[in-house]
């Protein structure tokens, strides 16, 4: 299977305590995924790479996002997108599971 790509907005926060580090709308933030690895990219929050080996969770974000846990990393990364549920099958068929 091909990998899935798509535009959207980030939001950066700190597991623990307040505040964020880095908030851009769309289409500032893009989404990269196949089957090994998820990419995160944001002009200044910089980048998050997703494997199965740092992956803490993917969680529903309100009802406009996904929320990424990963292990080494202290921050989490909210990806911000119109369409999340045509976004949560895309990575199902991928293999990557999302907590609803």
């Amino acid at each position: 299977m091909e990998g899935y790509s798509l535009r959207g907005g980030i939001r950066v926060v700190p597991r623990i305590g307040g505040g964020f580090r880095a908030d851009s709308g769309w289409p500032m933030a893009r989404l990269r995924a196949d089957p090994n690895f998820i990419t995160l990219r944001e002009i200044w929050a910089g980048t998050l790479m997703i494997t199965a080996d740092n992956l803490v969770a993917i969680r529903r974000w309100r009802s406009t996002g996904l929320e990424f846990e990963v292990s080494d990393c202290d921050e989490l990364w909210i990806f911000r997108t119109r369409s999340v549920d045509r976004l949560i099958d895309r990575l199902a068929a991928l293999g990557w599971t999302v907590e609803r």
